[in-house]
């Protein structure tokens, strides 16, 4: 039997020379989006009708989510005063709210009840009798909060469970000097109020500028959250209500629905289970964009994820979060010819070189006879398993063009997606990612004829990138459309300190003004989370302020809270050199994470060096110098990521000189084996050192990814296919490296393992061939690196899933060797006065840090010298008078 390729254990022939090379493309580009997810069925199913009896029964009734569900159930039902939560023993708590009910028939939330369990949950129980909840009115349809203290108390009014929520951490943030931020197992949290309880000195009330406050990229549920258990997510809704959200992507368990429906029209097991993919790359699958790649899945991964998608739809329900549910778009398995064979269907290209065999789907077109009426069953399906919320996401076009631009046709597709749900649901909403609108086709007349065909009511536009690409102003705001100003970020959930802080504190207000009422939300639309909380920390304040936001000020008070509340001068100016440092740039990447194929790389550096290396010692002495409690959690979870920033920045500086330092010898025959060995030397040692700094903190640790995907297998199998999905994602992406590295990770684990030995390779490459007078061949490197990192898909090895080390030591050893200069050469300072010509490279190092200089210098058999503006010197020449400027030569 022929086993796929993304199998693991399977045979994988080497790519052809050609695709090695095609997809060694760096990811640095603007990426477009996707979205999907899994489902299979055992072949016990497959043989009869009783084995499928069996199964069913099996299954539904004593499958061990289940058999907690009903558990669980029973007891609060008896003895609902217990207040216990039951613990699955691979997927987190399970604890199920005393109204469990089917979403379908759920009661009236009780908002006082969702919003106590928010505050238990975060902050402990020890704090309810302090907190009094009380629902109040929304005001002109806009949700409110208000808060005061009294007698003791915090008293907090809110016209829903989210409302709240957020009056909590209005107190708990701006009153008690908190933050509750991403952070595996409650890390990124402050959240141990003052005692006593700081009193305020009036009511605050503060009502939301726009009715929806939005949640999530359909990229996201695959980069960060495709393995995660209830109890993770418990800590997300908790996130999302503290935070104001009240409109969030619903995706969880979708496959057990699509399953049921291709089932129903006809399709056989085997082809629907050639279609599905691996639970790291649904979301791909479900936009059309691939097949199969990753999968398949035992059934029991759609059954769990159903029931772990009813555990989500109650919380969030609970709590007033509206939910948007997947929709039909009709992207459809190859099968769809079988069942309609005079079906019309668009064939889509290769998206992103994946070959036919995961690629090239087909995407039922929407004027088709058959659409409607298929995503009215669909759609049935759906409401009967999950009930609803009346919002439906849909992307018909993500990274593929219509078939004509014919405005018609455009208008008709588009009414056609809207009338399949709305003959279901007569309150149906469409939501739609507006990142197809960047694409050329996307002209002002095609947008208008395709947005025509639903009516402005019916239909919500997410403006995805509107802090540094949006469309509603070339768009015309959407030709009355309501949509969402958002925030995309991130990509892939690279790690690098950067956004545009002032930019998200003031332009959601500046074009809420602007937009003549059409702006109806702002949300947050990043591919991955937990990266960079200053971002959302700021954007979800602007859920409810209504004007612009000192970002100097807000952003010493957000690191004060960060430290544990304790304000000091270290804290302060750590956070004020980032902001000026790091959050006011664009994407920042590392070539840490490139594959070093070749000398040709660049990295999109963005963030300033210097001012993150000054910070990085800052933070540190806030703590050295007793002014912060070293072990609260997001005081260490910064102080390693920016010292994670300051390395990658250095690794970039000291891999710009080992090309120069080869290129020397190669080109021009001045450097020599040793002098390749030393620099290559140090930059496999930053490698090293970041690993073990990685290492002290669960948030940054490969182990913690791996083993939440490897849980939720049953057998040796299951738990190979899941290791293998998670570790493809964040490396080759593909079969065939179509995606490499664009999903990278600053993990412990991967840099120390993965990313170092590929460095090795490269660098043992370059002094094998100046020790052997020769030159690099680059396309052998090529197929051994190709070797290392197709092999490692398929290892599995365990990566630790606990911190190790002494962050404060390993801290301060690494700022003496990292931003101190302790070697031997040494310098002669010469003030006012700089070297005409002679550089190193084109332009200055990345680093202005005179101590970082130094180093990069004095590793450099071809460096003489250096001046304060960063340019490294190779040749003796003149020197001139130039105020401002100092030259440091060598002694």
């Amino acid at each position: 039997m022929t086993v796929p390729c993304g199998t693991p254990g399977a045979p994988r022939p080497p790519p052809p020379a050609a695709a090695l090379r095609s997809r060694r493309r760096r990811c640095q580009c603007l990426r477009p989006f996707r979205n999907g997810e899994f489902s299979t069925r055992p072949e016990a199913c497959k043989k009869n009708a009783t084995h499928r009896l069996v199964f069913f029964f099996f299954f539904r009734l004593f499958h061990p989510m289940r058999v907690a569900l009903a558990l669980l159930w029973l007891v609060t039902a008896v003895a609902p005063s217990c207040g216990h939560s039951q613990h699955h023993a691979k997927h987190g708590g399970i604890s199920v709210p005393h109204h469990h009910q089917h979403p379908r028939t759920r009661a009236e939330p009780d908002w006082v009840a969702a919003a106590q369990g928010v505050l238990q949950r975060t902050f402990g129980a020890q704090y309810l009798p302090f907190f009094k909840f009380f629902v109040i009115p929304a005001v002109n349809g806009m949700d409110v909060f208000t808060v005061e203290t009294s007698n003791g108390q915090v008293l907090v009014g809110g016209n829903n469970g989210v409302s709240l929520a957020s009056g909590l951490y209005y107190y708990a943030k701006n009153i008690s000097q908190l933050v509750v931020t991403w952070g595996f197992n409650g890390t990124g949290n402050n959240a141990e109020f003052p005692q006593p309880l700081p009193t305020m000195p009036g009511k605050v009330e503060i009502v939301s500028q726009v009715k929806y406050r939005y949640y999530m990229n359909v990229c996201t549920v695959s980069y960060s959250m495709a393995f995660w258990d209830w109890r993770r997510w418990q800590q997300e809704i908790d996130w999302m209500a503290l935070h104001g959200v009240n409109l969030a992507l619903s995706f969880t368990g979708q496959e057990y629905v699509w399953h049921q429906f291709y089932s129903a029209i006809g399709m056989t097991d085997a082809e629907i289970l050639a279609y599905f993919s691996g639970p790291a790359f649904l979301a791909w699958q479900r936009m059309g964009n691939l097949k199969r790649w990753g999968g398949p899945l035992a059934a029991s991964w759609r059954l769990q994820q159903r029931d772990l998608q009813l555990l989500i739809l109650n919380r969030t329900r609970e709590l007033g979060i509206i939910n948007a549910l997947p929709g039909f778009s009709g992207h459809v398995p190859d099968a769809i010819l079988r069942i309609f064979p005079n079906a019309k269907v668009q064939r889509s290209d290769s998206w992103d070189n994946f070959n036919a065999t995961y690629g090239e789907n087909y995407l039922l077109e929407p004027t088709d006879p058959n659409f409607v009426p298929l995503g009215q069953k669909f759609y049935e399906i759906l409401i009967k398993e999950f009930g609803t919320d009346h919002v439906y996401q849909s992307d018909t076009y993500n990274e593929m063009a219509p078939t004509s631009n014919d405005t018609t046709f455009l208008r008709e597709s588009n009414a056609a997606v809207y009338n399949a749900m709305a003959a279901v649901d007569k309150d149906a909403i469409y939501l739609m990612q507006g990142w197809l609108f960047l694409e050329p086709f996307w002209t002002t007349d095609a947008v208008k004829a395709y947005l025509s065909g639903v009516p402005d009511d019916g239909m919500i536009i997410l403006d995805l990138a509107s802090e540094s690409a949006p469309q509603f102003q070339r768009l015309g705001y959407y030709y009355g459309k309501q949509w969402i100003w958002c925030m995309l970020h991130n990509f892939g959930g690279r790690r690098g300190l950067y956004g545009f802080l002032a930019v998200t504190g003031s332009r959601p207000l500046e074009d809420l003004h602007s937009s003549n009422g059409s702006m109806a939300g702002i949300g947050m639309t990043m591919e991955a989370i937990e990266q960079n909380p200053v971002m959302y920390e700021l954007l979800t304040e602007m859920y409810w302020r209504t004007s612009a936001v000192d970002v100097s000020a807000w952003i010493q008070n957000y690191g004060i809270a960060r430290c544990g509340g304790s304000d000091n001068a270290y804290t302060r100016a750590a956070w004020l050199l980032l902001l000026d440092g790091c959050y006011g740039n664009s994407q920042d990447t590392s070539l840490i994470e490139a594959d070093p194929y070749s000398l040709n790389w660049y990295s999109t550096h963005n963030t300033n060096a210097t001012l993150t290396a000054d910070a990085w010692f800052q933070l540190f002495s806030a703590a050295i110098s007793g002014s912060v409690d070293a072990a609260v959690g997001p005081y260490q979870y910064d102080l390693v990521d920016v010292g994670r920033q300051v390395l990658c920045n250095y690794f970039d500086d000291v891999h710009d000189l080992f090309v120069h330092e080869y290129l020397e010898y190669a080109v021009n025959n001045r450097s020599s084996a040793a002098a390749i060995s030393r620099v290559g030397t140090a930059l496999l040692d930053i490698l090293k050192d970041l690993d073990q700094l990685l290492g002290t903190n669960v948030n940054y640790l490969l182990g913690v990814w791996l083993n939440m995907a490897k849980a939720w297998g049953s057998t040796p199998t299951e738990v190979a296919l899941l290791d293998f999905n998670a570790r493809n994602q964040i490396t080759l992406w593909g079969p065939d490296g179509n995606n490499n590295d664009y999903a990278a990770k600053h993990w412990n684990g991967l840099v120390g393992d993965y990313y170092y030995h590929r460095y090795k390779l490269f660098v043992d490459a370059c002094v094998a061939a100046a020790t052997n007078h020769s030159l690099v061949n680059f396309e052998m490197l090529g197929q051994k690196l190709d070797d290392l990192m197709f092999g490692w898909q398929q290892m599995a090895n365990p990566y630790p899933d606990t911190p190790s080390g002494d962050v404060m030591a390993i801290t301060y050893n690494l700022i003496k060797k990292y931003y101190m200069y302790t070697g031997e050469t040494k310098f002669v300072e010469h003030e006012h006065t700089d070297m005409v010509g002679g550089d190193i490279s084109d332009g200055p190092i990345w680093t202005k840090n005179v101590a970082q200089l130094k180093s990069f210098c004095a590793m450099s058999s071809d460096c003489i010298g250096f001046n304060s503006l960063g340019l490294l010197k190779n040749v003796t020449s003149s020197t001139v008078s130039k105020p401002g400027v100092t030259l440091y030569l060598k002694a």
